[in-house]
């Protein structure tokens, strides 16, 4: 399974207000481009504050042409244990300039969003260790058209759902471990009829699977 390696990453603190949509929707009060050590996805909410904290990730995207079948983002945690609530999942952005060659901003923390484009499912469980994300169809038809793949990691059942409640949700991320994006193509062969029996039937042609023919008796 190729990888490839985050090419830019980024941190957002939203300024802290005492209205959940206040919140949501306001620029960063701080943003940290090219964040190391532990940081945090959150949302903090108390009777009278509330604050979100969202991670960018850019991908360089540009050596895949073909056709994905799966792909997952892998994200390691920090050293403490992030109990319940700690759903997050992943979302479309246009961060960083949209291609990556831009430092984060500090209106990037909401106007970048697109809450409509999952790119990953819930991830509901949280740990120290490695953190798998599954890729939607979405993600995976962008990875394969676009030269740039940009996601935000958000709080689920707070940020991404536009709903309030009463605990503070927080998962803390470990950026001194290099986050990956994996990726599996569709298998590709011999495109061709042979004995006039067409491709799409063919397994193997003189018990070689067609995965791994280039050409039959020197034909493409």
């Amino acid at each position: 399974m190729p990888t490839i390696n985050v090419n830019r990453v980024g941190l957002g603190t939203g300024n802290t207000s005492g209205n959940f949509a206040t919140a949501r929707s306001n620029a960063a009060s701080s943003v940290d481009d090219g964040a190391t050590g532990e940081q945090d996805v959150q949302y903090f909410n108390t009777a009278r504050t509330k604050r979100f904290k969202r991670v960018f990730l850019h991908f360089d995207t540009s050596s895949i042409t073909g056709t994905l079948t799966a792909a997952h983002i892998d994200i390691n945690g920090g050293t403490a244990i992030q109990f319940d609530p700690n759903d997050t999942i992943m979302i479309k952005s246009t961060a960083f300039g949209g291609d990556g060659g831009t430092a984060l901003s500090t209106s990037d923390h909401f106007s970048s969003l697109d809450y409509t484009t999952a790119y990953s499912t819930e991830l509901t469980t949280w740990s120290t260790g490695n953190n798998e994300y599954t890729l939607t169809a979405a993600a995976l038809a962008d990875i394969k058209n676009n030269d740039n793949f940009i996601v935000a990691v958000i709080d689920h059942d707070n940020d991404y759902a536009n709903s309030d409640t009463t605990a503070t949700a927080d998962v803390r991320i470990d950026f001194d471990v290099t986050i990956t994006l994996d990726y599996t193509l569709a298998a590709t062969g011999y495109g061709h009829k042979v004995n006039s029996v067409a491709s799409a039937s063919i397994g193997k042609v003189n018990t070689v699977a067609t995965t791994s023919i280039g050409k039959v008796n020197t034909v493409d």
